[in-house]
């Protein structure tokens, strides 16, 4: 399952797995992933969670607190996932696959955390005001003005002026409505088995959100989203 983990995510399971020793568990939370992550230092979750103005101390803190250690001796060195650490994982991957990422970052990790909801990370992220859709935008954000060695590059493949416009459009579009479209743009590609984001993917992306401006106009002309998606579906196939 592990493959597409990058080298700091991988990192990141392995002080997961060291935590719940120590906090004497023989299994393996959502908890013990958030503080294997914060155990690393530096890395892109913990740099988007500074950036959405987290205290990283005080959530290691916070997440300590919360969680009741064990009264296991313990002797072997990877613990069995639960059942809401799997589905966090799981998580993990659809959400590198829908940002369009061809590996699994810490930042996925911490997006798969939150995302599955019912574990103390998210209970004590929720209670900072951190949502999945906020959290999602960050990482976007950061990805695109920046590269890291352990990561595929978002800018590989551009020339140097192409990627400038990239990284000042970066800045320019930081709504969360704008993030969420493109999210939706990515996996109508991925829906209709193409590589590129084209103008299809874009018009169905606007089309998801019945309440948009673009969407009820269209709506007017009798253009609905299963219309448009079965006309792209049809002309793509010739």
């Amino acid at each position: 399952m592990h493959e597409r983990f990058s080298d700091r995510a991988r990192r990141a399971m392995a002080l997961a797995n060291q935590e719940a020793i120590r906090l004497h568990h023989d299994y393996l939370a959502p908890v013990h992933l958030l503080l294997g992550i914060l155990s690393m230092g530096s890395s892109v979750a913990t740099l988007v969670l500074k950036n959405l103005d987290i205290d990283l101390e005080t959530l290691r803190n916070d997440a300590n607190k919360l969680v009741k250690p064990g009264d296991k001796e313990l002797h072997q060195t990877k613990m069995a996932q639960r059942a809401d650490t799997r589905q966090a994982i799981q998580f993990a991957i659809d959400e590198a696959r829908k940002l369009g990422h061809k590996y699994v970052g810490t930042e996925h990790l911490l997006l798969g955390v939150l995302r599955e909801g019912h574990n103390i990370p998210a209970q004590i992220l929720a209670e900072r005001g951190v949502k999945i859709e906020r959290l999602r935008e960050e990482v976007l954000s950061l990805l695109g003005s920046r590269t890291d060695e352990d990561h595929i590059g978002t800018a590989a493949g551009h020339d140097a002026h192409e990627w400038l416009h990239q990284q000042e459009l970066a800045k320019a579009f930081r709504s969360p409505r704008f993030w969420h479209r493109l999210v939706y743009a990515v996996e109508a590609a991925n829906r209709l088995g193409h590589g590129e984001i084209e103008d299809e993917h874009l018009l169905l992306a606007l089309l998801r959100e019945p309440d948009g401006f673009v969407a009820q106009m269209l709506a007017e002309k009798g253009v609905t989203l299963d219309w448009a998606r079965d006309r792209i579906t049809r002309a793509t196939a010739l």
